[in-house]
């Protein structure tokens, strides 16, 4: 102690620091670190692509060569369906959980065509596992009526059927959008 009564103590250089070694990269090192980073990649690859062959496995057909030995039959009968002129108006609206398709059919000259069992399939645009299909009813001449129990909102593909006895006499695909609850 000081006269004033400070302590005073005594002042000593800090201990030298530990020397380190310097960062060496080793052979082993850039081994692990490349097996860790392919891992990665091929990990996020595979599982992205687990996850798009589960939500749309691309496949249309069951048999595209089957397919193909009815295709100019498939054309002329449509060129003939096309050469009557028939024609469809689709309105499909909201209600509830579900929606309602209205259908009319009508001729050339605009008169309904009656008598006919009418069929609509709902493609979604991404997958089959969505697609929903429903036999229509006809209330009035010419006019067609479905609803769907549950149905998500958003675009969807119209298929429209009218066959008489086995025969298709009427096909129409057209895009329809359904709003949001």
């Amino acid at each position: 102690m000081s006269c004033c009564g400070v302590f005073l103590m005594s002042c000593d250089t800090p201990a030298a620091p530990r020397p380190r070694r310097p960062f060496v990269l080793t052979g082993r090192m850039v081994a692990a670190m490349l097996v860790l980073f392919f891992g990665v990649i091929v990990s996020v690859n595979a599982t992205i692509m687990t996850v798009a062959l589960r939500t749309m496995p691309g496949v249309e057909t069951r048999s595209a060569y089957e397919d193909s030995q009815g295709f100019n039959a498939e054309i002329a009968r449509q060129h003939e369906r096309d050469a009557r002129g028939w024609s469809a108006a689709a309105n499909l609206s909201r209600q509830g959980e579900g929606a309602a398709l209205a259908v009319t059919l009508a001729d050339r000259q605009g008169q309904p065509l009656a008598g006919f069992t009418t069929t609509a399939r709902l493609r979604h645009p991404a997958t089959s596992a969505r697609d929903h299909e429903v036999a229509l009813t006809e209330p009035a001449p010419g006019r067609y009526v479905a609803r769907f129990d549950h149905i998500e909102s958003g675009a969807w593909t119209l298929e429209l059927q009218a066959r008489r006895g086995d025969e298709v006499v009427f096909l129409s695909r057209s895009r329809v959008t359904l709003g949001e609850k």
